[in-house]
């Protein structure tokens, strides 16, 4: 299997954070966005989109982050990253698709604010996209705590997809500055997941 990444990508960060967790081989291909890579024909005959990741694996070619996790999850049921329990694993896809709707963009905002911006020249933060993002950060939040109350983690009793998914949006945590402290649920949960050995091999 080959993975085009982007180290700055939290999508990135949750298809290599799966591959970490889970011990497999998959051989890494850098897409280097300041060159235009993502934009040439050989890109887009992979990713239509011209994001990151997307994996190949002999002739299938699979894009969206959350899709290859569980897809990489299914090569070792045994991980119990993706639950074999129908319901259990509906409910890793709802929280997956709770993040991508709702959680995720919200700190994507901020990171593009604070500091993406300004990495890429493209000028000053916008005061009212911040207070924006981050209300709806705080709106969401309380029901990714409200969910982690006496629990730890996001779905049963056990690390799932959904948990690499969450954390995965919370990679630029500290340089975003969320009030993570305002959810002890969360900062615990999210504590305990950047201690795991992948975390740590994959980034900040």
């Amino acid at each position: 299997m080959k993975l085009y990444y982007n180290p700055l990508s939290p999508n990135v960060r949750r298809a290599r954070l799966t591959v970490a967790v889970l011990g497999i081989q998959v051989e890494e291909k850098l897409v280097d966005f300041s060159k235009g890579e993502h934009k040439s024909p050989e890109y887009l005959a992979l990713n239509p989109n011209g994001a990151v990741p997307t994996l190949v694996d002999g002739d299938f070619i699979l894009t969206e982050s959350r899709a290859i996790m569980q897809y990489l999850a299914s090569k070792k049921p045994e991980s119990g990253l993706l639950p074999k329990d129908e319901q259990a694993r509906a409910d890793v896809s709802r929280w997956q698709f709770w993040d991508a709707a709702h959680f995720s963009p919200q700190l994507a905002s901020l990171a593009f604010e604070k500091f993406i911006k300004a990495m890429l020249g493209m000028g000053e933060p916008d005061a009212s996209k911040i207070q924006e993002a981050l209300t709806n950060f705080r709106r969401f939040a309380a029901v990714l705590n409200q969910r982690l109350q006496g629990k730890s983690y996001v779905v049963g009793n056990a690390l799932t997809v959904a948990d690499l998914t969450l954390a995965s949006s919370l990679m630029y945590a500290a340089q975003t500055e969320v009030p993570l402290a305002e959810f002890p649920n969360i900062q615990a949960w999210f504590s305990q997941i950047t201690a795991l050995d992948g975390w740590k091999k994959t980034g900040s």
